[in-house]
């Protein structure tokens, strides 16, 4: 897959949306934008080969440890993460109710996409699809990205299996996205019974927990992985 610059990146976004009279933003990346009076945080990336040896279609975008996200934290204000697939002129967000929460959790953080389900999109059409974790992602044309903003309060309601805009919308039902291997354990539910067990120092029955909840989605990944899963958690536990 190919990247732009990201200066490029925020052209293309600002261009498509220039024409809106309410429209406004700040400089950088994040930055802050105001659309139909409503404002908005929004960070511009790149989406990338995950290089998943068993999933090559996997794709990502990372979201690195950084002073910046400070501000997003502090304010009561939407975070909308979107990623660019330039082949396809076609664009991913990711739930704006949970990307906030994972900002600086570790070095470098993951959102996943898949690149058959970026590409053929056609226009005024949303796809939806649902990752291992169970959370939604939205992909898009980036010059409908007017019509995102107009929808986005409904286009991450749970459940939601299609979105039906105009007579002209084809919605694609909801594809499940599971990669034969974790990468980083994410799920709530799941760090809220792992943390209190590392903050114990029990790393292994954190793992045994892990490898119970994740035996039907994951069932051929070895204890060792699991292992350095949890262990890379664990040394964040430790550092803080």
């Amino acid at each position: 897959m190919r990247n732009i610059l990201a200066k490029e990146l925020k052209i293309k976004f600002v261009e498509t949306l220039n024409h809106i009279e309410s429209f406004s933003y700040d400089e950088g990346n994040p930055f802050l934008i105001k659309i139909y009076e409503q404002k908005y945080f929004i960070f511009l990336k790149n989406l990338s080969p995950a290089y998943f040896k068993n999933s090559p279609d996997v794709t990502r975008v990372q979201l690195p440890f950084s002073d910046h996200f400070d501000k997003i934290f502090k304010a009561n204000i939407p975070f909308i993460i979107l990623g660019y697939d330039v082949d396809n002129d076609t664009m991913v967000s990711w739930n704006p109710s949970k990307t906030k929460d994972r900002l600086n959790a570790k070095n470098n953080v993951s959102l996943y996409s898949r690149n058959s389900l970026q590409s053929n999109i056609k226009q005024n059409e949303f796809k939806t699809g649902v990752l291992s974790n169970g959370e939604k992602i939205i992909l898009f044309r980036r010059e409908n990205l007017e019509m995102f903003f107009e929808k986005l309060p409904i286009l991450f309601i749970d459940n939601q299996i299609e979105i039906k805009v105009d007579v002209d919308v084809a919605s694609e039902p909801i594809e499940v996205l599971y990669l034969d291997k974790l990468n980083e354990i994410s799920d709530i539910d799941v760090l809220d019974l792992i943390n209190p067990l590392l903050e114990k120092n029990r790393v292994l029955e954190a793992v045994e927990v892990c490898t119970k909840y994740y035996a039907d989605k994951y069932p051929n990944m070895t204890f060792k992985e699991w292992f350095e899963l949890i262990k890379s958690l664990y040394k964040i536990k430790v550092k803080s």
